[in-house]
């Protein structure tokens, strides 16, 4: 009896899989072939997945399945595969693969299609026309744009399903900018205003540049809120602050209050008087040193931190790796910061600054500015100089070198940057000179004049000077040389028509380059290319052209002729070209024919017609007008007015269009009052008057400035027996100190109204009468006192002991001047000259400058000056005591007893302030501070400097002078604050507890038992205090 057939089983035996098994059954086939055709169609379907699941189940494959006619015919409908999951998945099952293994690959498999498919998905580009709008091009990269707009709409209920996020990540990031702004803000939306944000784990997957975007359009919509709300003051301006919830102010907050309380920038920023050059130089490279790469190396905890601090995760790199054993400082760590979380996105450059520029406002006196609430009496404030206090701000203008660090550590600065960029950089190499050089302050002058510079609308509500000197106010251009004044009789026509040619070719290859920058995205072009760019450039190419270069030359009116510029943007695609051959330079010369093509047709062929079509218009136009005459015997310049006047004719001042590159000592020349106000469509934000203002304001500016005033007065004034109103710099640099300080009170105005005080010359005109401001009383009325000071102090020096004129005392041929006080009356509000004595008054007490017995005489001059100056409150002159402390520590135990007598006398005066602040006020004060930090340097240096004795009465003296009471007598006000919690006190009491620590026990209860502090237990030793200066 035969065996009967076998039954197939879905046993894995069955199935030729596996390679090995299916080329030994296909070489099987063909070995039994005639037709090696119809043996592959056949092994093809029979090795099918369909085959296999029907034989695996007996069904019938769907190739094999007969045709409709059939059907009928036979009336038998044979059982067709569906490529149903539950069989697919018992088969699979069967073979050992689980069900969760096969949805996985299975959902791994479509994503991975899907992204695929996304990522070929053409998109349309923008294009930005000439009027600033951005278009979208109708390409058919439309629909695809459309299609994955539709996509991301579906996919964004999936948001929160872990393994269907990615395919919205990747629409994310396949749109990139062209992402809805209204997607962008949604995923910038928070659960409330002090936590994270809803969509945490989506945003931190999306990656830099799109969480910069996201960044930029949360900034947007609350800008969009406060300017709309101007009127009913629904949503506060403190929303677009480092204390507003934006999403940047939440990543920025603890950067920035890093960088404004590191303990070396305070410590540097407040000494402000110094006596040697090495001191007043400041390394600010330091600061930025952290921030020359865009990614922070080994500061991914900073950013880490800040990405946290909104809810978004991110994960460090080189976690493993070891930390460098010198650390950068916490300022350089904060700059890097700062310039990783903006990347390079202008809007997110001007987002920081602004914030900076508010933070700045609330500073000094720009808080008292901000509470003025008449308009009328913000204007008198500005005008008669009582807005703002000190011009040293010290420490409190921390945020003023920080926007110098953004600005030098961004890159490639927008347009509207370029003449604060270059006007931070002449500042910077000045403060790591520690000079300031008539040069340097030439070319501050015309950033500033570029930069404040009013409209044509503005201009009719300047402060005009009495002698209309209109050539102050002349607009400075980055572009063209100082161009000739006109010696022509008739000078509405030109001496010489080329110079007509010349500007429209500027015009033309200024508008080329524009055309370069924005149309070289890679910057392929831009700079200059150097070895260490491009290996063996300078053997290769002899002659170097980049877009800088024509620049260059267009600002020097190097070309002379179109063809001048054609040929050198010839040479520039020429030279990539030459370079770049074979294979691996296939796609540079592939994007220089591009940008080849594109100039040529839409720049070069266009402005050439244009350039030729103006020309000959000039010519035609100037064909019937009469040659002027030939010249008569009179010189040029000197022509008399009351002839012009008589004749009605008005001669056009000539343009004098400097770049700012090229000024010298010999262009140095005060500002002109300037002072009106822009309309809300004229308002730019950032404000860049805001920003230069603040770049004066810089504590490290500051220092050299003030230094560079003392070096004129004691040297070019005194000796030169000269007067300080006629010194060619000297009212330049008042005027660039009274804008620094200033410019708390224009950072509160954010550029709605802008004012450059004048530099006191002469009386300015105010509603067509004249106006003695501040400025005009310091450098007309005061710097000669000032310069008696000095020369009384002098004087005084000579006279005494060891001097040359100290026989001439004794026999009474010289008589010691006498001290002056009503001549100082009325300068509490000369806030420059107050600072410009202080600093004499630091130089007067650095070891060498002075003697012993001089001193006794010199000393009370300048103090009293400085009552009347300070209008008897020196309470907040934290810089100036710091720097007095600083010179009085050189002497270390050579201090003499007299001086020491001297400073500490007049400190507790100053302490004894009435009517202007209040008892707390006094007791917490940085004079105060500064006091008591001052004794407990000296006591450190042994009972020969100050006995202890004598520095626990001190002590007293002072605690009875700021609290307004009686020496001997318990102060309860100082009591009730050192029992207290109170911040603003902290830094007092802890040089207190300095003083007592380093005192026998019983000596110290004693003490405070006479004070009035209930405190049973002794002190213990607290740390050193940050302000330690090296003594």
């Amino acid at each position: 009896m035969a065996d009967a057939p076998k039954k197939t089983t879905a046993a894995p035996a069955n199935f030729p899989c596996g390679s090995t098994a299916a080329k030994k059954h296909i070489r099987h086939a063909f070995r039994n072939s005639n037709d090696a055709r119809t043996t592959i169609t056949n092994f093809q379907q029979s090795n099918s997945l369909h085959s296999m699941f029907a034989k695996a189940f007996g069904t019938t494959p769907v190739h094999e399945l007969p045709q409709k006619k059939e059907i009928e015919k036979d009336q038998i409908k044979p059982v067709a595969e569906p490529l149903d999951p539950s069989p697919v998945l018992d088969f699979l099952s069967h073979l050992g693969v689980s069900r969760h293994e096969v949805h996985s690959r299975v959902a791994s498999a479509l994503r991975s299609a899907i992204e695929d498919e996304i990522q070929r998905m053409p998109i349309t580009p923008l294009t930005t026309s000439p009027d600033g709008v951005t278009k979208r091009s109708s390409t058919p990269g439309e629909a695809g744009h459309q299609a994955l707009l539709n996509l991301l709409k579906s996919a964004w209920q999936f948001r929160d399903v872990d393994s269907l996020r990615p395919v919205l990540v990747c629409v994310l990031k396949r749109l990139g900018d062209h992402t809805p702004v209204p997607m962008l803000r949604r995923l910038g939306m928070k659960k409330n205003e002090t936590t994270g944000l809803k969509n945490a784990e989506l945003v931190s997957q999306l990656g830099p540049h799109l969480q910069r975007l996201v960044w930029e359009a949360d900034w947007d919509a609350k800008l969009e809120l406060v300017t709309k709300s101007e009127g009913d003051q629904t949503v506060s301006e403190e929303e677009l602050t480092l204390r507003g919830s934006t999403i940047l102010a939440d990543l920025l907050r603890l950067s920035v209050d890093s960088y404004v309380t590191d303990a070396e920038l305070v410590q540097a920023s407040d000494l402000t008087f110094v006596g040697l050059v090495s001191e007043r130089r400041f390394a600010t490279k330091l600061r930025r040193m952290g921030a020359k790469d865009s990614e922070v190396k080994g500061n991914a905890g900073e950013t880490i931190s800040t990405l946290a601090s909104i809810g978004v995760t991110k994960t460090p790199s080189n976690t493993g790796k070891k930390k460098e054993e010198k650390s950068n400082p916490s300022s350089a760590v904060s700059v890097a910061t700062i310039k990783e979380t903006i990347g390079s996105r202008p809007k997110l450059l001007g987002a920081v600054l602004d914030m900076l520029i508010a933070e700045h406002a609330t500073k000094g006196g720009g808080l008292d500015y901000i509470k003025t609430k008449s308009s009328a009496k913000k204007r008198e404030k500005l005008l008669d100089g009582t807005a703002g206090g000190s011009i040293l701000g010290g420490a409190t203008n921390l945020s003023c070198p920080l926007v110098a660090d953004i600005l030098l550590t961004f890159g490639q600065l927008p347009r509207s940057y370029e003449v604060l960029d270059i006007m931070a950089r002449i500042l910077d190499a000045a403060v790591q000179s520690g000079f300031i050089s008539d040069n340097s302050i030439a070319q501050i002058q015309g950033c500033l004049r570029t930069i404040f510079r009013p409209s044509q609308s503005e201009q009719s509500q300047a402060i005009q000077s009495p002698s209309n000197d209109r050539a102050e106010g002349t607009k400075i251009k980055l572009s063209l040389k100082p161009a000739k004044a006109s010696t022509s009789m008739f000078p509405d026509l030109p001496a010489d028509d080329s110079e007509y040619e010349q500007k429209l070719l500027q015009k033309m290859v200024k508008k080329a380059i524009t055309f370069f920058k924005e149309g070289d995205p890679q910057g392929l072009f831009l700079n200059p290319v150097t070895d260490a760019i491009a290996p063996g450039y300078s053997s290769i190419v002899d002659k170097p052209m980049c877009v800088r270069t024509m620049e260059e030359k267009m600002m020097s009116s190097t070309y002379k002729s179109i063809d001048e510029y054609k040929d050198d943007t010839l040479l520039m695609f020429s030279n990539c070209c030459k370079y770049n051959v074979g294979p691996a330079g296939q796609w540079f010369r592939t994007e220089a024919g591009r940008q080849k093509k594109a100039w040529n047709k839409d720049i070069f062929v266009p402005a050439k017609s244009k350039l030729k079509a103006a020309v000959t218009k000039r010519k035609n136009a100037l064909k019937g007008k009469p040659k002027p005459p030939p010249p008569l015997a009179f010189a040029p310049g000197k022509t008399d007015k009351s002839a012009t006047a008589a004749t009605g004719s008005h001669t056009k001042e000539a343009k004098q269009d400097v770049a700012i590159n090229d000024l010298t000592a010999h262009d140095v020349k005060p500002l002109p009052p300037w002072k009106y106000k822009r309309r809300k469509t004229e308002i730019v934000v950032p404000s860049m008057q805001c920003l230069a203002s603040m770049l004066l304001a810089d504590p490290f500016v500051v220092r050299v400035l003030t230094d560079r005033v003392q070096k004129i007065l004691r040297v070019d004034v005194l000796k030169a027996k000269s007067v300080p109103a006629g010194h060619p710099v000297l009212p330049s640099i008042f005027q660039l100190l009274n804008i620094a300080r200033i410019s708390t009170q224009l950072c509160a105005l954010k550029g709605k109204r802008c004012y450059i005080p004048d530099a006191g010359i002469r009386k300015v005109l105010l509603d067509g009468e004249e106006f003695s401001s501040p400025s005009y009383e310091s450098t007309r009325n005061c710097l000669p006192l000032f310069s008696k000071l000095l020369l009384d102090a002098e004087l005084d020096r000579r006279m005494a002991i060891g001097g040359d004129l100290h026989e001439a005392a004794l026999q009474d041929i010289l008589t010691k001047p006498e001290l002056q006080t009503k001549e100082w009356e009325g300068t509490s509000t000369l806030y420059d000259l107050r600072t410009i004595v202080e600093g004499a008054l630091v130089h007067l007490l650095q070891p060498g400058n002075t003697n012993e017995v001089a001193l006794q005489n010199q000393f009370p001059r300048f103090a009293a000056a400085l009552d009347k100056l300070s209008g008897g409150n020196m309470l907040n002159e934290r810089p100036f005591f710091i720097s007095l402390t600083h010179a009085l520590l050189r002497y270390k135990s050579k201090l003499p007893h007299s001086t020491r007598d001297l400073v500490t006398g007049c400190m507790i005066k100053w302490l004894k302030i009435e009517g202007f602040a209040s008892p707390k006020t006094a007791i917490c004060s940085p004079l105060h501070e500064c006091f008591m930090y001052l004794l407990n340097e000296w006591s450190s240096l042994g009972n020969l400097v100050l006995p202890r004795d004598l520095f626990l009465s001190l002590g007293e003296e002072a605690i009875a002078a700021s609290s307004r009471g009686e020496v001997g007598q318990k102060c309860e006000r100082f009591a009730k604050l050192w029992a207290s919690d109170d911040d603003s006190f902290l830094a007092v009491k802890e040089q207190y507890m300095r003083m007592l620590s380093s005192t026998p026990d019983a000596r110290a209860l004693q003490w405070k038992e006479k004070i009035g502090i209930d405190d049973e237990s002794p002190p213990t030793s607290p740390e050193r205090d940050e302000m330690q200066v090296d003594s």
